[in-house]
């Protein structure tokens, strides 16, 4: 006989077993042609509005200070303006929603939901290696989130992440390997023997709950046989060093091309279709010639001269690093069409005002993706759109039938 008090225990336990994401419902997604891509990055404190967004909305907008720096790419994006998560706030905790657009992270009910990429990879399912990969520039950051809302942790030491795409382990290292992931199915057969169990002595609710749990545990069952299936394949094999990683932890622009550069080569050898980046701020001054004072200080400017000149120099960096990354992936051709045609890239931040921790008027890019670019689209920025209705649009140029993503309810206006 199983007690209420235990079957609350064996469905807590079950529940957070459910979470680890390499094991999110995954549904196989027949595709033609070259696979399509998305990739999501998040400066975790901002950009400086008036060195980015432009004065003018249209195709004829003059390009801001930080636009300048994409210049060679303005066909390739779209800029905009007047766009949040409404009832965000939450200063700095709200990088933790900038993927999912859950409400109030600073409430003492919070609970998070599931991130753009999730839902993406969930499209994927097995037809790549690594359903998903998810990239940050420092330990402790990361912008993925379950589809219960538990985070996964990022890989953030670029040496780590080409070991886990392109080194090959030894075969004792293989075989252990596809041990663990059997172990894996004879703890999924005990759970499915605990849940038929459970069937005679619950209502109708707790059987609803219960075979939502076995829906699940079937899917994981699949992704485990999948996951099996990969460890046997060798990996890509590429003309590339492995990568070195940054003498400083403070190098946030050298991680950040690393960074970037195995995004574009996990993309381009299939390993993956989806990626998140979190290019993390930090609270000491960053290894870039000219900037001598604290990241963090330097965002609490308060049009400041000189702190503001510092932090410009900080954020030009990021977006020709980013410039970098989007050249890299358009000289990539797959059937004649670019790897950025077929790739969707999101560039953003939680933060609009950083000097005053403020989460609306967003500072946010779309790149690629076979859209029509070159346009500057200009919301209210006093009456924001729902950043989660761009999110929407990227879902449905993925694949996904959706017209629906957290605080989205349909599609973002003029993007085409």
């Amino acid at each position: 006989m199983i007690t209420t008090h235990s079957r609350r225990h064996f469905l807590r336990a079950g529940s957070a077993f459910l979470a680890l994401p390499w094991l999110e419902r995954l549904a196989v997604a027949g595709e033609v042609g070259p696979p399509r891509r998305m990739v999501a990055v998040c400066t975790s404190f901002g950009l400086y509005g008036p060195s980015f967004f432009p004065q003018q909305a249209g195709e004829d907008y003059e390009p801001s200070d930080y636009l300048k720096v994409l210049a060679p790419l303005r066909d390739k994006y779209t800029v905009f303006s007047g766009i949040s998560h409404p009832d965000i706030g939450g200063d700095h905790a709200s990088e933790i929603c900038f993927l999912t657009s859950a409400k109030r992270p600073r409430s003492s009910n919070f609970r998070n939901t599931v991130s753009l990429d999730v839902v993406a990879a969930q499209h994927v399912g097995n037809a790549t290696r690594f359903p998903l990969l998810s990239l940050s520039t420092m330990e402790g950051g990361g912008l993925t989130r379950t589809t219960t809302g538990a985070p996964i942790p990022s890989l953030y030491k670029p040496s780590d992440v080409f070991a886990r795409l392109f080194l090959a382990g030894k075969a004792q290292d293989v075989e252990k390997e596809i041990e663990r992931l059997k172990r894996g199915q004879s703890i999924l057969d005990r759970m499915q023997s605990s849940f038929r169990s459970l069937n005679g002595t619950l209502g109708s609710r707790d059987q609803q709950q219960v075979a939502d749990y076995a829906d699940a545990v079937r899917d994981m069952e699949r992704q485990l046989q999948a996951n099996e299936a990969w460890a046997l394949r060798p990996k890509p094999a590429i003309d590339e060093k492995p990568p070195v990683d940054p003498d400083s932890r403070h190098d946030i622009i050298g991680c950040t091309n690393l960074m970037f550069k195995l995004a574009r080569l996990a993309l381009q050898t299939d390993s993956t279709r989806v990626v998140s980046i979190f290019i993390k701020g930090l609270e000491a001054a960053p290894v870039i010639e000219g900037v001598n004072e604290a990241h963090h200080a330097l965002t609490h400017h308060g049009h400041d001269a000189g702190k503001l000149t510092q932090l410009q120099i900080i954020e030009r960096a990021e977006m020709a690093a980013f410039r970098d990354f989007l050249v890299s992936l358009q000289e990539v051709k797959e059937n004649g069409i670019s790897l950025l045609d077929n790739t969707q890239v999101l560039l953003g931040s939680n933060l609009g005002d950083a000097s005053g921790h403020g989460t609306s008027n967003l500072p946010i890019l779309l790149a690629g993706g076979g859209y029509r670019h070159g346009r500057h689209i200009a919301g209210d920025v006093k009456n924001n759109t729902p950043l989660a209705k761009l999110f929407v649009s990227m879902l449905q140029r993925f694949g996904v039938e959706t017209d629906r993503f957290g605080s989205g309810n349909g599609t973002i206006a003029g993007l085409v």
